[in-house]
């Protein structure tokens, strides 16, 4: 009866290690901005859920934008392409959250977005002008998706807010 305790003990001990352990760690390219890293994925052609699937798999999540200063470093990263970001109103149709549970209170949506046409429920970023759109999960123009890693960089990494401004227009 002893030796069964402790082995439950054991795997009681390795399971709850492997279930709050600590985050994972970002890719050495990753790039640190405002506490959290950043990396970006470009030409991929894939699925919002391919994306949110290869973030998850490297320990990070599909990105949630926050602020006007984080759309702009994230549509840096995007180099003038179409990219996934957290968002989706794919379970209530004009209900948009962030993937994470993240509340969905910053927004930047471009001229006549969202469209809240039947199957566009997936969030992306322009990367030209920064501004949001919704699409369809396999609209096939979009061309890549930023990771993040929440809490993993310091508070003050990255550029200065007077560095960030939005292009015109």
């Amino acid at each position: 009866m002893k030796f069964f305790t402790f082995n439950t003990f054991i795997f009681s001990l390795v399971f709850t290690q492997a279930v709050f352990a600590d985050k994972v760690e970002p890719p050495k390219d990753a790039v640190a901005f405002r506490g959290n890293h950043y990396k970006a994925f470009l030409d991929t052609n894939s699925t919002w859920w391919e994306a949110k699937f290869a973030c998850d798999d490297i320990g990070g999540e599909l990105v949630v934008i926050t602020t006007a200063q984080e759309n702009e470093f994230v549509r840096r990263m995007a180099k003038g392409n179409l990219i996934w970001l957290g968002g989706t109103d794919e379970f209530e149709e004009g209900t948009w959250t962030w993937d994470n549970g993240e509340a969905f209170k910053m927004k930047n949506w471009d001229a006549g977005q969202p469209s809240a046409a039947s199957g566009h429920n997936f969030l992306i970023l322009n990367g030209k002008n920064g501004k949001w759109a919704d699409t369809t999960d396999f609209s096939g123009k979009v061309k890549g998706y930023v990771c993040e890693w929440k809490g993993t960089a310091p508070k003050d990494a990255g550029p200065k807010d007077s560095e960030l401004n939005a292009p015109k227009g």
